[in-house]
């Protein structure tokens, strides 16, 4: 998803094909985020029926547990953590589980500002994936991940 110019309008696309499968508004469709645990290198991976996998994100402001499939705080000296396979499942918003989860905004760069263009949409933000943290840990909440600046971006200043 890091090569394309206008992000916003593949993920609209793939809405829109599962829109017309199941015969369902598409302003009533989002994705939940199903982080896996390969690399985009592994072999094996799997094509969903509904929806795409993307690959080519980075997480600031946090980690990934990769085994426990959750954000975790950062590695000493470690300052952005490539994430694994992505599978943008479409869903009806109404079946959207936001409990555990940060509501993680996606950029194209590391400037996390932009100006709205002629489509409306934002120059720079791309759309919000649900990452799940450890709900076990009441330090590590949603205002937690803000206040750490967590964000995915889909590519590093260097």
């Amino acid at each position: 998803i890091s090569s394309f110019c206008f992000p916003q309008g593949f993920n609209t696309a793939v809405l829109q094909t599962y829109a017309r499968k199941i015969k369902h508004p598409i302003d009533q469709l989002t994705f939940r985020t199903n982080v896996s645990q390969r690399k985009p290198t592994d072999e094996g991976i799997e094509y969903p029926e509904d929806g795409v996998n993307i690959h080519g994100l980075f997480l600031e402001g946090a980690s990934w547990n990769v085994s426990g499939v959750q954000l975790k705080e950062q590695s000493f000296g470690e300052l952005s953590f490539e994430m694994p396979v992505i599978w943008l499942e479409p869903i009806k918003v109404e079946n959207l589980v936001k409990q555990g989860y940060y509501e993680c905004p996606l950029y194209k760069t590391s400037r996390r500002a932009g100006e709205l263009s002629t489509t409306g949409h934002s120059t720079n933000f791309v759309m919000y994936f649900y990452l799940k943290y450890d709900e076990g840990d009441s330090t590590k909440n949603q205002e937690h991940w803000i206040r750490r600046g967590t964000a995915l971006l889909t590519q590093l200043d260097n």
